[in-house]
């Protein structure tokens, strides 16, 4: 097994010790993306959950990260004031509160795309049990050549209809159905634009490092994103982040035999199961990110992560604390050899977080490593031009 996945390992093991959540099932590499039926998933995701050894890594190393790293220097200065009783910087326990954006922030986001987008195109055109309509089709046809020549997927329209079709790609699966589907599309299919890992890998091991070491000084850890809350739920669930923990972009739900009726109106009975609707409510970006900390949290964040325009809104949020010490710190994607860094965007990006008074983040000349040992960008900066 490959060193990188023996130190993620050690390290979900350690998060899950402190977040008193069981132990997280380990990923399975594999080059093929088999699909069990959907009947079957639930089942065989809980036959996925083993037994971890005991971390050997200490929960508060920074083994993914370069020794001389500022941002690192700045987080843990900035921790160990907020958990000094008694000094000037001291947050209590209740309200430390971490908010993080999860694609780009902690996971891989140019993979080609987000991993949203490669579930559904992983649904759409690889899945034997789904038979996606002929507009799907032509959604995914329209996304697979836009990721595979690297255009930019943030266009609001497309990425409507992605959500749209998304939760009808999985219309009526229940939420334990949908969560095993997610963990095989993690568990079993490669990244793409890399080689040496799945998805479930990708995960950006500094900052799992970084979430360890919160966790480990009492820091309440929530994801907020734009993504599709029980795609993201799935995802974190390795990590020791609770479903209550996670904050997104939302489906409509339904009961079995609730039919056409308003939920208002329709009594729950024991016979129901909840399940996807199939149709997409609306996007938690930007300063809906904001509202939605505070409607779901009801908190002031003391610190958050991000990595683009749309978490801009949820750092200077975090840096608007008038009770206590905040900081903001924004992941710069600048690294054209470990990743798919776009030097002109990381530039300006740079530029932004010093206005703003954010603390960057270097891929480049913060991170020891991204992926861990085994892992290479299978594009060359000649393919990307």
């Amino acid at each position: 097994m490959r060193k990188h996945l023996f130190v993620l390992i050690a390290l979900l093991a350690t998060i899950a010790c402190l977040t008193g959540c069981a132990a997280p099932a380990k990923s399975q590499s594999s080059s093929e993306s088999s699909q069990p039926s959907e009947s079957a998933q639930s089942s065989e995701a809980s036959m996925q959950a083993t037994d971890i050894p005991a971390a050997e890594e200490d929960s508060t190393a920074f083994v993914s990260w370069n020794e001389d790293a500022e941002s690192l220097a700045a987080l843990v200065s900035f921790v160990e004031a907020a958990t000094e009783e008694g000094g000037e910087s001291y947050v209590p326990p209740e309200n430390r509160i971490a908010v993080f954006d999860m694609d780009g922030t902690f996971l891989c986001e140019k993979a080609p795309v987000y991993a949203d987008y490669m579930l559904l195109l992983h649904r759409v055109q690889d899945d034997p049990n789904f038979t996606p309509t002929d507009e799907m089709r032509e959604l995914c046809d329209e996304i697979r050549a836009s990721a595979n020549e690297r255009i930019p997927l943030n266009d609001a329209d497309r990425a409507y209809k992605k959500n749209d079709a998304l939760a009808e790609s999985f219309a009526g699966m229940t939420f334990d159905e949908f969560h095993a589907y997610v963990a095989d599309f993690m568990a079993n299919v490669d990244v793409e634009g890399f080689s040496g890992m799945t998805y479930g890998e990708s995960f950006y091991l500094p900052m799992l490092e970084v979430i360890s070491y919160l966790q480990a000084n009492s820091f309440d850890v929530y994801v907020v994103t734009a993504s599709e809350r029980e795609v993201v739920r799935a995802i974190v669930e390795p990590l020791g982040i609770d479903a209550s923990h996670v904050i997104g972009s939302d489906w409509a739900y339904t009961a079995t035999n609730q039919g056409d009726e308003e939920g208002r109106d329709y009594t729950y009975e024991k016979a129901d199961d909840l399940i996807i609707a199939g149709y997409y409510l609306g996007e938690t970006g930007k300063t809906n990110k904001v509202i939605a900390i505070q409607r779901e949290i009801g908190k002031h964040p003391v610190l958050a992560f991000g990595n683009s325009s749309g978490d801009f809104a949820m750092l200077n949020y975090a840096l608007d604390n008038d009770e206590y010490p905040s900081a903001a710190f924004l992941v710069i994607a600048d690294d054209t050899e470990r990743e798919y860094g776009n030097p002109d965007k990381a530039a300006d990006m740079l530029s932004k977080a010093a206005e703003a008074g954010w603390t960057p983040i270097s891929m480049r000349d913060d991170w020891s490593t991204i992926y861990g040992e085994g892992v290479e960008k299978t594009r060359l900066p000649a393919d990307e031009e």
